[in-house]
């Protein structure tokens, strides 16, 4: 399985501590049968690209050299998870891509949709970005509409959700599921931190996933994963939109 969302490099952000935390996280992703894993800090424009590719490609060193002692280690590559900012479509975001692929991993405040938003995502798929959004579980505009990302999938972006957003339970799953249903959904990944905070839960929510969407579904997720990992935009029936009935999305 690919995982593309985690915060597993050693001392770079609020994710693993130590390189001792990295290496456990590590150990229980590939017990829980991930093989390919995308290393995504987190970076807000706050800071200098230079400085944040410094430290990370430090810590992917560490980590790297501390693998060699590992059996079967996971194919690792860097990334980043971007804070978004209008600052996207003015810079040059290849630095921040995960390595040797045109994904960007992108997250918005929770609360609100800043404007100019759909402009600039549009623009980075015309440039030959492929933006993923990160946890869309999490935002207050896609839970009130989601047929937002209807509109953001034709134009080219791919979506992500948490594992453990799915697995909380919460009348908010419901929609989830429903949401994966109508293809709005393209890929599940961990986001994990720590072995307390978000631990790799990739196999029981797509067990899950199994239960409530059917065989056919899991394969999209896992294949379109696999895809981004490699840089491809993956093969996806056009979405749904849903219906709101009574008071609620179907």
């Amino acid at each position: 399985m690919t995982d593309l969302h985690t915060h597993i490099l050693p001392g770079v952000d609020d994710g693993a501590k130590n390189l001792d935390m990295s290496l456990a996280l590590l150990r229980a992703q590939r017990a829980d049968g991930v093989t390919r894993i995308a290393l995504t800090p987190h970076f807000r424009f706050e800071q200098t690209i230079e400085e944040f590719l410094r430290r990370r490609d430090e810590a992917m060193a560490l980590l790297t050299q501390a693998l060699k002692a590992e059996e079967h280690p996971p194919q690792l590559k860097p990334g980043a998870e971007i804070f978004y900012s209008s600052q996207l479509a003015e810079t040059d975001p290849r630095p921040l891509c995960l390595a040797g692929t045109p994904l960007l991993l992108i997250e918005f405040p929770p609360a609100y949709l800043p404007q100019g938003t759909g402009d600039v995502l549009h623009q980075l798929t015309r440039q030959g970005f492929i933006p993923l959004i990160a946890h869309v579980e999490r935002y207050a505009f896609v839970r009130e509409n989601p047929n937002l990302l209807c509109d953001w999938i034709e134009a080219g972006v791919c979506t992500q959700m948490n594992a453990s957003g799915l697995l909380a339970r919460t009348k908010q799953q419901r929609l989830l599921v429903r949401m994966i249903r109508h293809g709005m959904i393209h890929t599940l990944a961990t986001d994990v931190h720590s072995p307390a905070r978000r631990p790799p839960r990739l196999r029981q929510a797509l067990d899950l996933v199994r239960r409530t969407c059917g065989e056919e579904t899991v394969g999209r997720l896992l294949n379109s994963a696999d895809a981004l990992f490699q840089g491809a935009v993956p093969d996806v029936p056009e979405p749904r939109p849903m219906r709101r009935i009574l008071g609620k999305w179907m």
